[in-house]
Order: structure tokens, then C-alpha cells, then sequence
């Protein structure tokens, strides 16, 4: 009895939705590629897992800045290793056009990635090392590149 319940609970954890980014569903490829293509250039994504000390550093600093670009045109996106649901990570990696990136990092943890997602280059890499300022100054410096490249239509 006490291994069902244990079992029918780790069942809902791992067929819970991802909290950080609710919206996929596991829609059709189109609808997939649809998104993509209407979702924010600039991608940042978390790499983290409950077991990483470095992400227990590292992501109250990032959720902290986080709520002052609530309106900036930036896609968030969290990778948890913490359960091993790869399969559920990479289709996420693929929804949000991350495949490439996902399939090098997946498994390490405590960093998030600013991400150009129409050309798959990695902008920054934002460690433990950075303060909640150092972490600001790279969104605004990736947004601006950004936003410069849209306007030269690159």
C-alpha cells in the first residue's frame, strides 16, 4: 500500500507540467514551429536541477531581476534535471527551437544561457559568478544587440 502511494505520487510529480513555462502543450509540429517563430528572439534558459548547489545561488538572483523584465521581449525557459525527464526536456528544447543547444548542455546544471533562437548562437553564459547587477547588464546588452539585428533585418 505504501509503495502504491509512493509510486501514484511520483507518477503526478513527473506527469505534473512544467511550471516555469506552462504554455506548450505538446501541440502538433506546426503549432510548434508556429510559436517558435512568433516567441521573443532572445532566450534565456535555465539549466538547473533541486540538487545543484550552484542553482540554489544562482536562481533567486535571476527570478529576482526576472519580475523587472516582465515586458521585454526575452523568452524564458527552465531546463529541470532534477526528476530525469529528458524525454519531456528535449521536447521542450524543440518546441521552444532549442534542440541544438539543449542536446549539449542537457544534464549540466547552475547557468542560464542568453540565446539568440533564430540563429542558435550562444550569447552569455550567466554563472553563480554574476550579481543580480552583472545579470541585468547582460539582458540589456543582449536586448539591444537584438534589437539591432531585427532592425537591420538579420
Amino acid at each position: 500500500m505504501r509503495i502504491s502511494l509512493i509510486l501514484i505520487a511520483a507518477l503526478a510529480v513527473f506527469m505534473a507540467p512544467n511550471f516555469f513555462r506552462s504554455s506548450w502543450d505538446g501541440a502538433a509540429e506546426a503549432e510548434i514551429a508556429e510559436t517558435a517563430a512568433t516567441e521573443p528572439r532572445l532566450v534565456a534558459a535555465m539549466f538547473r536541477s533541486s540538487w545543484c548547489s550552484a542553482c540554489r545561488i544562482i536562481e533567486p538572483r535571476v527570478e529576482d531581476v526576472r519580475t523587472e523584465y516582465e515586458d521585454a521581449a526575452i523568452g524564458w525557459v527552465k531546463f529541470d534535471f532534477t526528476l530525469g525527464r529528458r524525454d519531456s526536456l528535449a521536447e521542450l528544447a524543440e518546441a521552444e527551437g532549442l534542440s541544438g543547444i539543449y542536446s549539449e548542455a542537457a544534464g549540466s546544471t547552475g547557468f542560464m544561457l542568453l540565446i539568440d533562437r533564430e540563429t542558435g548562437q550562444v550569447f552569455e553564459m550567466i554563472t553563480m559568478d554574476y550579481d543580480r547587477d552583472q545579470i541585468r547588464e547582460a539582458l540589456d546588452r543582449w536586448l539591444h544587440v537584438v534589437e539591432r539585428l531585427e532592425a537591420e533585418g538579420v
